[in-house]
C-alpha cells in the first residue's frame, strides 16, 4: 500500500485552516445581531444588553458538548497549521508561520476573554465593571477573533495565489525554453544537413577531376 506523501497532505492542512477559521466566523456572526446593537449602535436603550445578557446565558448554559464541538475545531485549525509547517518551503515559511499565529492568537483571545466573559454571564459576577462594560468586552473581544480569522484566510489565498502565479510563470518559462531548445536542435539539424551536402558535393567534384 502507498502511503500520500508531505506534498498530498498538505492541502489537508489548508482545508483543516480554512474550515475552522470559517467555523469561528459563524460563531462569531451568530453574535453579531446583540453585538452590533451594544457595541456600535447603542442608542441608550438598555434594553439591548439585556437582550445580550440572555444570549450569552444560553451559550454559556449549553451542554458541555456543544462548547467541546468548537474546542475539537479549533484543534482541527492547529493540525491543519502544524501540518503545513512540517516541512515549509523557504518562499512559504513566513506564510505559514503567520498563518498559525494568527490562528494561536485568535485561541488566545477566545480563552482569555470570551471564556471569561461567558462565565461572568453564568455567575452574573463582573468584578470591578458593570454588566454593561462587561457585556462590550466581550462583543470586542470578537471583533479581534474576527480580525485574525480574516488574518488568516487572506493569508492562505495569499499563498494560494503566490503558488499559482509562481507556477504559471515556471510554465511559461520552461515552455519558452523548450522552444528555444527545439529551435536550436533544428538550426543545428539544418546546419549539419548543409555541411554534408557540401561533404557530398566536394568528394563528387574530386572524383570529376580525378577522372579528369
Amino acid at each position: 500500500m502507498k502511503y500520500p506523501t508531505y506534498k498530498e497532505i498538505v492541502p489537508v492542512g489548508t482545508v483543516l485552516l480554512i474550515a475552522a477559521s470559517s467555523f469561528g466566523l459563524g460563531v462569531v456572526y451568530s453574535n453579531l445581531i446583540y453585538d452590533y446593537q451594544t457595541l456600535w449602535a447603542f442608542k441608550g436603550d438598555t434594553k439591548v444588553f439585556q437582550n445580550s445578557f440572555n444570549h450569552y446565558l444560553n451559550w454559556a448554559s449549553a451542554p458541555a458538548y456543544l462548547h467541546y464541538i468548537l474546542h475539537f475545531v479549533m484543534f482541527l485549525g492547529i493540525l491543519g497549521g502544524l501540518i503545513k509547517l512540517y516541512k515549509p518551503s523557504e518562499d512559504t515559511t513566513y506564510f505559514e508561520y503567520g498563518t498559525l499565529g494568527l490562528f494561536v492568537l485568535s485561541i488566545i483571545v477566545y480563552l482569555t476573554n470570551l471564556r471569561t466573559g461567558i462565565n461572568s454571564v453564568f455567575f452574573n459576577s463582573w468584578g470591578e465593571v458593570s454588566m454593561e462594560t462587561g457585556i462590550n468586552v466581550i462583543a470586542a473581544s470578537q471583533f479581534f477573533v474576527v480580525v485574525l480569522l480574516f488574518g488568516v484566510i487572506f493569508l492562505q489565498g495569499g499563498l494560494y495565489f503566490a503558488e499559482w502565479y509562481d507556477g504559471q510563470l515556471k510554465e511559461e518559462f520552461f515552455a519558452n525554453e523548450k522552444k528555444e531548445l527545439e529551435a536550436k536542435e533544428k538550426a543545428e539539424s539544418i546546419t549539419t544537413g548543409a555541411e554534408k551536402t557540401k561533404e557530398k558535393e566536394s568528394k563528387v567534384v574530386k572524383k570529376k577531376s580525378k577522372k579528369a
